[in-house]
């Protein structure tokens, strides 16, 4: 072995313990995601995921699973995409989410307690003052509408929302709307603002902005 070079076995070394350290910064800074991942969906759990299961005398409202794809699927029609703004791909992607098991945060189902058919669905969403109210949306399916169900479902999700200490819900929908507007009417809703709405289909609507306040009785 000539003097000054390292020998075969010097090398081999170095390799060696330079994988090691590429290896071992790897799985830290996967680690490091992973966990900054866990973090982040338990946040955003925390923030959209603030109900338990709801039940009225015919519905269950709950978080969707696989098994609800299909049926859920056929609650979104036309009327459905129009009234909420939507595209089909809007649509397409919800339903891809809950069939393969993907998170859809703030998503409930109505499941009939009849014959456990899912009938419709609602959203439940942080808005600007995350602390004091949540804002919703809903739809009925088209074999399942003027039947009252909107009506049961939203009454008692609003209870829920302030159960869970919000003190105000917050409900938007299209001045047209005439079907939500009674909705909000007969839950005691009342209107705080009138503006244009952009949706997510990239249109602009005259919205009109309901909030429901849970009246908080001294005692006597």
């Amino acid at each position: 072995m000539r003097a000054g070079l390292p020998s075969t076995a010097t090398e081999l070394i170095v390799v060696v313990w330079l994988l090691l350290m590429v290896a071992t910064v790897l799985v830290a800074g996967w680690l490091w995601a992973w966990r900054v991942s866990e973090v982040a969906k338990k946040e955003n759990s925390a923030r959209y995921d603030v109900l338990r299961d709801i039940e009225t005398s015919r519905l269950t409202l709950r978080r969707p699973a696989p098994k609800d794809a299909v049926s859920l699927e056929a609650t979104i029609d036309d009327a459905m995409l129009a009234g909420n703004g939507w595209t089909e791909r809007h649509g397409r992607a919800l339903i891809k989410a809950i069939g393969g098991g993907h998170p859809t945060p703030g998503l409930l189902v109505f499941e009939s307690r009849s014959d456990a058919s899912v009938i419709g669905g609602a959203t439940v969403h942080p808005t600007g003052d995350e602390t004091s109210s949540r804002s919703i949306g809903w739809w009925i399916g088209p074999s399942h509408r003027g039947a009252g169900y909107a009506s049961e479902a939203v009454a008692a999700l609003v209870d829920a929302i302030h159960d869970a200490g919000y003190t105000g819900v917050e409900i938007g929908t299209n001045e047209s709307n005439l079907a939500v507007q009674r909705i909000c009417d007969k839950i005691g809703a009342t209107v705080v603002d009138r503006r244009p709405q952009p949706l997510p289909n990239g249109s602009t609507v005259p919205g009109i902005w309901y909030e429901h306040q849970r009246v908080v009785t001294e005692p006597t």
